[in-house]
């Protein structure tokens, strides 16, 4: 079945929904645009954010709103210290449903990254998109929050139960303008220590006076109840390919695994040992990550629960096998202690050395740094020439199909089942 799966694109699957536009004129959608985007990067009569621009903007641990050409979108939709106004976060729930994204993506299904994710994808009537174990849970989340009978749009993104890396798919949500293509990776998880690279120790350690600058304020937030059960540590891998000009890219990964040993956490309710592939299944992974367009920009989980045993090991080998240009970490205020992502950066460094990288070959690491860096929009030009890269064509061709995004003669359309 893996090796079935690596083969060109007609083994693709491609899943569409219509996209239609937020009442963009709205003053508190041009409020929170502007909020999280950049006052200069969103037109202030209609609320429309720059179409020649990609815009990643932070809104704590791996979630982030993003601005894909002026489609808007939310990756994860968890807040650390969800609060009623705004306090340590210079944000709140209701900015991400005032934003009227046009779609969720969520990672995997723990609280962590989940929570919010039904309550703002019923208030505004869009889809989210998840594992089938996770689209689960926002069902159960939509009658918490809504009553009974409710339900939300949730997209099966790969099939129930299915092996990591045995489909890799298509998305056409931010079509015509952008492909983007999934499968299942691992979450991460700890693993005997490395040999093979020496324990590099990173200091866990908080800014001693975080507590101090940003006290409490009053919780706010609207929980997952599935953070616990089956889709808690389901992985969906995101790689957004824009068509047109350098075929920019994001790589959006909420959690970074060991695919070195295969191993990834138990699925709640299955026999212990269930999460444990092998190496073979996280050598797939690795080789369909290489065979991707190669990353302009990735966001990745910096933050793994083997850090005690392996450090920083496992986002290296991600930056590695993405050919990542620029890496933002991500996940460094949630595991990683809140204002400890100084401490994260040096470790970073440390592991690129000890693994013997190359300075030419690591990514540029443009580090986040919480909470001064939440909502500080990161702006790229798709069309600069620094995105150009040779080897894109083939790899765009293989996954996305043709430049309209619709090449019948190497992608299966079809849609999958909404719960």
């Amino acid at each position: 079945m893996l090796q079935k799966c690596m083969l060109p694109a007609a083994l693709l699957s491609a899943l569409s929904i219509g996209w239609s536009s937020a009442n963009a004129a709205d003053p508190a959608t041009i409020a929170a645009r502007q909020k999280l985007f950049g006052a200069e990067n969103v037109n202030a009569s209609s609320g429309a954010v720059a179409k020649d621009k990609v815009i990643l903007s932070w809104i704590t641990n791996a979630s982030y709103a993003a601005s894909f050409q002026g489609r808007v979108v939310l990756l994860d939709t968890w807040i650390t210290r969800a609060e009623a106004t705004p306090g340590r976060n210079p944000f709140v729930v209701q900015d991400l449903v005032d934003l009227h994204p046009e779609a969720i993506f969520i990672g995997h299904g723990h609280g962590d990254h989940a929570d919010n994710a039904a309550y703002i994808a019923k208030s505004l009537n869009i889809p989210i998109y998840a594992s089938p174990e996770t689209c689960d849970a926002m069902q159960a989340d939509a009658v918490k929050y809504f009553g009974a009978g409710s339900t939300v749009s949730c997209i099966n993104v790969v099939s129930r139960g299915s092996t990591p890396g045995a489909e890799v798919v298509r998305l056409n949500q931010l079509e015509p303008i952008g492909c983007i293509v999934a499968f299942k990776h691992l979450h991460s998880a700890q693993v005997a220590h490395d040999p093979t690279y020496p324990l590099v120790s990173v200091q866990n350690i908080p800014d001693p006076r975080d507590a101090e600058m940003y006290p409490p304020g009053t919780p706010k937030s609207y929980p997952t109840t599935g953070s616990s059960g089956p889709g808690g540590p389901i992985a969906i891998f995101y790689d957004f390919v824009m068509r047109g000009k350098n075929h920019f890219t994001v790589v959006w990964h909420n959690t970074t695994g060991p695919l070195k040993e295969g191993i990834t956490l138990d699925i709640p309710g299955q026999p212990a040992g269930s999460g444990n592939y092998g190496p073979a299944v996280g050598a797939h992974l690795f080789s369909i990550m290489d065979s991707l367009p190669r990353t302009d920009v990735e966001l990745g989980a910096v933050f793994s629960i083997g850090w005690q045993t392996n450090g920083e090991r496992d986002a290296v080998m991600y930056n590695q096998h993405l050919r990542s240009k620029v890496y933002i970490p991500i996940h460094q205020d949630v595991g990683g202690i809140p204002s400890s992502s100084p401490e994260w950066r040096l470790g970073w460094f440390a592991q690129n050395d000890v693994m013997g990288v190359p300075a030419n070959q690591r990514p540029e690491p443009r580090w986040m740094v919480d909470p001064l860096d939440y909502a500080r929009p990161l702006v790229y030009d798709p069309t600069d020439a620094r995105w150009a890269d040779a080897g894109k064509s083939r790899a765009v061709s293989r996954y996305c199909g043709g430049e309209d995004g619709d090449d019948r003669d190497r992608d299966r359309d079809r849609d999958r089942d909404r719960n």
